[in-house]
């Protein structure tokens, strides 16, 4: 009988600017491998959009749940040290 691991992560996948506002896409990210490893099948989802102004935050939650930005910075840490040195400039 074959094994399999799933793993379900949630990752920051790409980012644009406009005017003052930058967005961060954040998905989710299933995949299943096989007992050797290898992947087998993946699964991305768009979950929320992160939104950085001058002097704000928020998150546009694609689903059902309601994603607040301090568990988006939680679930997804390089989106928290991105955050921060938007902040700095």
């Amino acid at each position: 009988m074959m094994e399999f691991e799933t793993r379900r992560t949630m990752e920051w996948s790409t980012s644009f600017v406009v005017g003052d506002r930058v967005f961060h896409l954040v998905t989710e990210v299933v995949t299943v491998r096989g007992s050797e490893g290898r992947v087998l099948s993946a699964f991305v989802s768009p979950v929320a959009l992160l939104i950085l102004e001058p002097h704000d935050r928020y998150a546009v939650s694609f689903t059902d749940k309601e994603l607040p930005v301090e568990e988006l910075l939680i679930r997804v840490p390089a989106l928290k040290g991105e955050t921060l040195a938007e902040r700095e400039r």
